[in-house]
């Protein structure tokens, strides 16, 4: 049988085993996230686009477009940080090139001006009243807990364990010397790298968000409900890439304190607990992305219907 020699330095692997090992370090952090929200972005402005005025219409494909050419640069760019060994960072990094995507929907989006000159109240429009009550303080404490890991992790106190039996009920001669860990704060800068990056991006992509003009006209209540779906987008990758970030830095500590199995003790057991709090904040972070940035359809008010949306008149 051929066999060729592994990249992660396990020569002699048979070719099909190394394509699994590929799929597996590159599907689990990579393509998984990519499906899900392709087509939960893909179904959504879908059905989103149901029933709406042409210049809507026009705003839901350009966002599926465009969240699905971010997944596509997303891809990219984990597969890249798959190669270089950071497939931690991987997820992020999908959901970094996605946020992307939306950034540029929302700079390429502009409406021309259609229509007789019109004559309307000033009105000013903030982010707050676009986003869910829960997800700016939501969103800030993890960014928070993110930039806050490296500096917490580089004050903690090292952990030590003294010599151990391997196996101390069949060869208790053989003795292990014990170990020094260190908290890997070095190792969680890119992380909290990632999500600076996306406070930033977000931001600027919010901020569009609300200054775009209205498309609807006569009909206030569907320019309100696209700038909340677009909102609502924009969040959820800021706070995907959190979450991510967030992921990482709990499973890069529990390998930085990780002890043998039969030492034991605290440090195992921290070890255990950060890595599958990593493994849940992952999970969680696709569900939020899918969930939070689903494109919600919107249906035209009646003749005479007002809408009570965010946007108030201002002080003249």
């Amino acid at each position: 049988m051929t066999t060729h020699a592994s990249r992660a330095g396990l020569p002699g692997l048979p070719f099909w085993v190394q394509a699994l090992l590929v799929l597996f370090y590159i599907g689990i952090p990579v393509v998984i996230p990519v499906l899900l929200v392709g087509a939960t972005v893909w179904w959504a402005t879908r059905r989103a686009r149901l029933d709406m005025p042409a210049g809507l219409v026009r705003r839901a494909r350009l966002a599926r477009l465009a969240g699905l050419a971010g997944l596509a640069a997303g891809l990219i760019l984990g597969v890249l940080a798959v190669q270089l060994g950071q497939e931690l960072l991987a997820p992020a990094s999908v959901a970094v090139g996605y946020l992307l995507g939306l950034l540029t929907a929302e700079l390429l989006w502009v409406p021309a001006p259609t229509g007789p000159l019109r004559v309307a109240a000033i009105q000013t429009r903030h982010v707050r009243g676009y986003l869910p009550r829960w997800s700016v303080p939501v969103v800030l404490s993890a960014g928070v807990l993110a930039l806050a890991a490296p500096i917490v992790f580089a004050v903690l106190p090292t952990l030590r364990y003294g010599p151990w039996h391997p196996n101390a009920r069949d060869a208790p001669q053989i003795i292990l010397p014990g170990a020094v860990l260190q908290w890997p704060s070095a190792a969680c800068v890119p992380p909290a790298a990632l999500t600076v990056l996306a406070l930033v991006v977000g931001g600027i992509a919010l901020r569009r968000v609300v200054l775009l003009p209205p498309v609807a006209v006569g009909q206030p209540g569907l320019d309100e409900g696209a700038r909340r779906n677009s909102a609502r987008a924009v969040l959820a990758a800021v706070l995907a890439i959190e979450l991510f970030a967030l992921a990482a830095q709990a499973i890069l500590a529990s390998w930085g304190v990780q002890v043998p199995g039969p030492v034991g003790g605290p440090a195992y057991l921290i070890s255990r607990i950060l890595f599958w709090c990593g493994i849940g904040l992952a999970v969680a972070a696709v569900l939020v992305w899918c969930v939070l940035g689903w494109w919600k359809r919107l249906i035209a008010e009646p003749p005479g219907a007002t809408a009570a949306g965010p946007a108030g008149p201002a002080a003249a």
